[in-house]
């Protein structure tokens, strides 16, 4: 198993060095080698760096208290206009958020992964915010910095969680 998969965890509280701006493309490139359906490609990335927008998710989208601490947030969303099918892209967006997570840990970035969509109010108050085309579907957004607490690692491995199917 890859090292960043064996060790990443939900970081809550970072120090208040700024994030490389090498760093922060370098999460974004990951992203969008993530697969999608139909090789669409329908994410789409805002990336919030300002400190009074930063803090402000923190009063409009519960759970997300460790922006206040946070040098930056990824808000992925999905653009409508390409894939309709709003299960693609949750999913498709999934899968370029793993990567960023994953991208993060191999930088020496703590990440926090907070869910937007498919709540109807979250989604909202993220698109009246930050003004978003009404095609994008904000799916997540994720809090980044450097990690200011360490937690111990925890094996979730469950064989109870294993279904085998053998003819």
């Amino acid at each position: 198993m890859l090292e960043e998969i064996r060790v990443r965890q939900s970081i809550r509280r970072y120090t208040n060095q700024p994030i490389e701006e090498e760093k922060i493309k370098a999460l974004l490139k990951a992203a969008m080698r993530a697969p999608t359906a139909q090789n669409r490609q329908e994410w789409r990335f805002l990336v919030v760096q300002d400190r009074e927008s930063l803090d402000n998710i923190a009063l409009f989208s519960p759970y997300t208290g460790m922006m206040k601490q946070a040098q930056a947030a990824i808000i992925v969303l999905g653009d409508r206009e390409v894939t309709p099918i709003d299960a693609y892209i949750y999913v498709d967006c999934a899968a370029a958020i793993q990567n960023i997570l994953l991208e993060g840990v191999h930088l020496g970035l703590g990440t926090c992964w907070c869910a937007i969509g498919p709540n109807k109010e979250r989604i909202e108050a993220f698109r009246n915010y930050f003004n978003f085309l009404n095609t994008y579907l904000p799916v997540a957004v994720i809090a980044i910095g450097y990690p200011d607490e360490t937690k111990p690692l925890i094996d979730r491995y469950d064989e109870n969680k294993i279904i085998y199917w053998k003819k």
